[in-house]
Formats: structure tokens, sequence, C-alpha cells
């Protein structure tokens, strides 16, 4: 190899590789959005999540009062309250439990 191919050479290899780098931090740009993607994802369904919990707090509370209401209430009038608010318990459970998958989902 003369001296001018070897400086060609020489001169040659840093531009390659530049252009190797190059192409590597562009995949890894999109890697990067696409974790940052997913990460707003499991987030959001998170964030939905935790808006379940609380309907399940909410619904738990409501069961809580149904059942106080026989100690004053005519347990004919009241035991239609229960069932409802037992349902409304199960239904918010069932929707919490759901959500998390959900994330969890998101997360994998």
């Amino acid at each position: 190899m003369s001296q001018i191919h070897r400086a060609l050479f020489i001169l040659a290899v840093p531009f390659v590789l530049a252009g190797c780098n190059g192409d590597r931090v562009e995949e890894l740009e999109s890697q990067v959005a696409d974790l940052e993607s997913q990460l707003e994802d499991v987030r959001s369904k998170l964030s939905d999540a935790e808006s379940e919990v609380d309907s399940l707090r909410s619904a738990v509370d409501d069961l809580d009062n149904a059942v106080g209401e026989f100690e004053y209430t005519d347990w004919r009038i009241v035991v239609s309250n229960v069932q409802s608010a037992a349902s409304n318990v199960e239904s918010a459970a069932s929707n919490v439990e759901s959500s998390i998958a959900d994330a969890v989902s998101a997360a994998q």
C-alpha cells in the first residue's frame, strides 16, 4: 500500500466510524422515544387504576352506610340497599383488577 493510499485510508476511517456511530445514535434515539411513549402509556394506565381504586373506596363506604341502616330502618328495606351496594363493590373491584391488568400489560 502506497503512502498516499495509507494516508487516505487513515483519513477515511474516522468518517466511516462517524457514519456508523450516527446510525447507532439514531437507533438509540428511536428506542428512547419508544420507551418514553411506553412509559407515558403505563402512567396513564396507573392513573386509571388509581381512579378505579377511588371508586372502589366510595362503593365500600356506600356499603358500610347501607349496612349501618340496619340499626334504625326496617331490615326488609335495608336488605335491598345492602344487596345493591354489595353489587357495586363487586363491580368496582372488578374494574380495579382490570385497570391493574391493563397497566401491567402496558409495562411489558
